[in-house]
């Protein structure tokens, strides 16, 4: 029987249809996948097995919390918070912080589909980058421990989702839940404060908010920056609402192996609360442990070598005076400055994420080995950004990612750890996809998108 022209028609239109659902179906289907194997690792891996080191210190600040003395004050206060119901809320039963580590880790990623698909990135692209942040292994590990890490990811992810609404529909309202978003991420780690400043300002710039407005955002950090300002007045001697930043600063630039801190501590005179009068606490960077090349090379960053110490007395009666003297003291010339600067450099690009890395399990050897796949990707997004930026084309996504990726390596204040990555890594995954769509070359192709996102939104 002889084909018609409306049967040829009609399995053109068929075969079209079978080949556009292939484009959901597929990355639906990882997406599921990727979910089922974060919820078996924090299951598999408790993160209340694995309570040493940093993720032992996180699990007792926030136990203990709004207490804790220096040690707990020193640090940002949003992951104390999240600990402190989390511990009151599970009784500490091992299944439901499971549960609740295995929550953060399944929707993490979708919140920074959320955030493409307000960009203006296609249903099927965004899709992707759903999938490629589920299934990095340095994206999936950390969620089987007590670390800032797993709750930071989630609100940065959140954060960006929030600012991209607001770029796309304006208003008060949207303003401030992309303010607030991005001050809890602060909250939770200072590593952020710069790519949330960046966001901010691009949606100050594009959509210029009413003075009542910023206001109102200015009421609303003052708030939520205010418990930790009082309680490091106590505990420190000094305001430092996102905690103290001296001790990482001081560590790097002894160029010392351990930093022992000899802290006295007073009674406040405004709060009247007594504090443990004397902590002796010693701190050490895990970098000093890690071959960054390792298997082609056994090269270690120079304090590794040795026992070198440090021992610095702080008196919380004199605020930041004795931090201070202690930095000032450090005299460090132009070549060692520029050898620690070298040292920071290699670790951005080719360190693993402690503390998953140091555990033998196979998802934390998984991590390690997929390291390398960094450094060339780092490279590539940079490359491909600033051939954008040469055809003036900008967009908030590789501008900000631009800015975010200079700033971690190339600064020189703190010893860099592989996990200080990794608020940039699933950054790096939207802003390629961003990439692959066509953001480089056809910026129309975006405002199209956003306006099919704002129409499914």
């Amino acid at each position: 029987m002889p084909t018609t022209a409306t049967q040829l028609v009609e399995g053109d239109r068929l075969k079209r249809l079978s080949e556009s659902d292939a484009r959901y179906w597929v990355p639906v289907i990882l997406i599921f996948l990727g979910s089922c194997l974060r919820v078996f690792v924090c299951f598999q891996h408790n993160p209340m097995n694995y309570l040493w080191s940093d993720p032992l210190a996180h699990w007792i600040e926030g136990t203990h919390f709004p207490k804790g003395g220096y040690v707990g004050a020193a640090n940002p206060i949003l992951y104390q918070v999240y600990i402190f119901f989390l511990h009151k809320v599970t009784g500490d039963n091992k299944l439901a912080i499971a549960l609740a580590s295995a929550v953060l880790s399944v929707l993490m990623p979708w919140t920074f589909y959320r955030a493409a698909r307000n960009f203006g990135v296609g249903k099927a692209a965004a899709l992707w980058v759903w999938v490629l942040i589920a299934w990095t292994p340095s994206l999936l590990t950390i969620y089987h421990y007590i670390m800032m890490e797993t709750l930071l990811l989630l609100l940065e992810g959140a954060a960006l989702w929030m600012t991209a609404r607001y770029l796309r529909k304006g208003g008060t309202e949207a303003f401030l839940t992309a303010v607030l978003f991005w001050t809890l991420a602060c909250l939770t780690k200072q590593t952020v404060i710069l790519l949330a400043a960046t966001c901010l300002f691009w949606g100050w710039w594009k959509k210029r908010p009413s003075l009542r407005a910023l206001g109102a955002a200015a009421v609303m950090v003052f708030v939520l920056l205010l418990p930790q300002a009082l309680r490091t007045e106590i505990a420190l001697g000094f305001v430092a609402p996102l905690g103290n930043p001296w001790l990482t600063r001081i560590q790097h630039r002894s160029g010392t192996k351990i930093l022992w801190v000899d802290f006295y501590t007073h009674s406040n005179s405004h709060f009247h609360l007594q504090m443990l009068p004397h902590y002796m606490m010693y701190f050490g960077s895990p970098s000093v442990e890690v071959c960054p090349l390792s298997p082609f090379s056994s090269w270690m960053m120079r304090r590794a070598a040795g026992d070198s110490k440090l021992t610095i007395t702080i008196d919380s009666a004199y605020g930041e005076r004795d931090w201070k003297r202690a930095y000032e003291a450090l005299h460090v010339s132009s070549s060692e400055w520029l050898a620690q600067w070298r040292e920071n450099i290699i670790f951005f690009f080719f360190a693993p994420s402690w503390p998953e890395s140091s555990v033998p399990e196979w998802d934390g050897k998984l991590e390690y080995e997929a390291r390398w796949f960094w450094a060339p990707l780092i490279v590539l997004v940079f490359v491909w950004n600033l051939r954008a930026f040469v055809h003036r084309r900008f967009d908030l996504i590789p501008v900000a990612v631009t800015l975010f990726t200079l700033f971690l390596a190339l600064q020189n204040l703190v010893t860099f750890e592989g996990r200080y990555r990794k608020p940039l890594e699933p950054l790096l995954l939207l802003n390629l996809v961003w990439l692959l769509e066509g953001g480089s070359e056809a910026p129309e192709l975006h405002k199209e998108n956003m306006s099919v996102a704002a129409t499914n939104s």
